[in-house]
């Protein structure tokens, strides 16, 4: 229940909520479905999950409702750094809100930019 309702609202919600939806995003992603989906956004989960705020977390929720086949697609279409139109994520969003669609764009080039710089690190 605490879920759903931090969910579906922008009000302030108690850190002890925030840990446990942080705990429930961690049990959620642990399979997405297609293991290049799990590592690329597990990696990003495990270097951010502390410093996200509550409007991160929906993001990653918003993310993670587009089915996992057009995910990949997105993780494949925006992993070159000349796509940047947002008419292939708003496609595949439920939700066509202008602002949500920028703001999870910026999300998919902050994953694959972390994991990026986990490989150049290695």
């Amino acid at each position: 229940m605490v879920l759903k309702r931090f969910y579906s609202t922008n009000k302030a919600i108690s850190s002890n909520d925030l840990l446990f939806s942080k705990k429930k995003l961690r049990f959620k992603l642990k399979s997405v479905g297609m293991l290049e989906l799990d590592t690329i956004i597990n990696n990003y989960l495990n270097k951010n999950i502390d410093s996200m705020k509550h409007y991160d977390i929906k993001l990653l929720y918003s993310l993670i409702d587009i089915d996992t086949t057009n995910l990949l697609k997105l993780f494949y279409f925006y992993s070159d750094k000349n796509n940047q139109s947002l008419n292939k994520l708003s496609e595949c969003l439920k939700n066509k809100n202008e602002k949500e669609t920028k703001e999870l764009h910026r999300l998919i080039i902050n994953i694959l930019d972390s994991n990026n710089e986990k490989i150049v690190n290695s």
